[in-house]
């Protein structure tokens, strides 16, 4: 990966001043970021009506936020597992439709710390093979520490026969999650 690394130096070292500038003044942070399940228990007191937000959750999970790498000609992610930088603990539960469970979620990503609630909803089963469901999440997210206003995670998930940890099941996916987290900061005023 050496030349991918001298690649972004040499382009942080060239870039226009206006963008280096344009980039300390930014109004959000984007992270993109696979999420590992490590749990599935049945809910605890964790997931009760008053942190959630919703009764009958019927699943509570423990995750992993792991850092990707893409190839940087395209985008395609190259390494879907490269190192932890984030935790999400989350309960689900049904709705009055039952492609939709309410998702409710409290973590962290790199330093920031949220709390989210929102909604997955089942896009396909058995697709793109059998044994696999494919799923679209979002969380609005908020409590986050001073200086940002909000922000909103959104997945593209696979959910195999294999629940638990990266292997999937039938083999080959990423599995569960890639997500996509924008916190919107403050902006600040000019002059300060």
């Amino acid at each position: 990966m050496p030349p991918v690394r001298t690649v972004v130096i040499v382009l942080l070292c060239c870039a226009p001043m206006t963008t280096i500038a344009q980039a300390a003044d930014s109004v959000e942070d984007i992270y993109v970021a696979r999420s590992l399940r490590l749990s599935r228990v049945p809910p605890t007191a964790y997931c009760a009506l008053e942190r959630t937000g919703f009764e009958n959750a019927g699943i509570e999970d423990h995750y992993n936020f792991q850092s990707v790498i893409t190839r940087v000609s395209d985008g395609v992610i190259t390494n879907a597992n490269v190192s932890t930088i984030g935790a999400l603990h989350a309960c689900f539960g049904p709705t009055a439709d039952p492609l939709t469970s309410n998702f409710f979620a409290e973590g962290a990503l790199a330093s920031v710390s949220f709390t989210g609630r929102g909604e997955c909803r089942m896009a396909k089963k058995d697709f793109p093979e059998p044994g696999l469901s494919i799923f679209r999440c979002f969380l609005e997210i908020q409590d986050l520490p001073e200086g940002y206003v909000g922000g909103q995670l959104t997945t593209n998930t696979v959910v195999s026969r294999q629940s638990i940890g990266d292997a999937s099941d039938p083999p080959g996916y990423i599995q569960p999650s890639i997500a996509t987290v924008r916190l919107w900061k403050k902006r600040k005023s000019v002059g300060n």
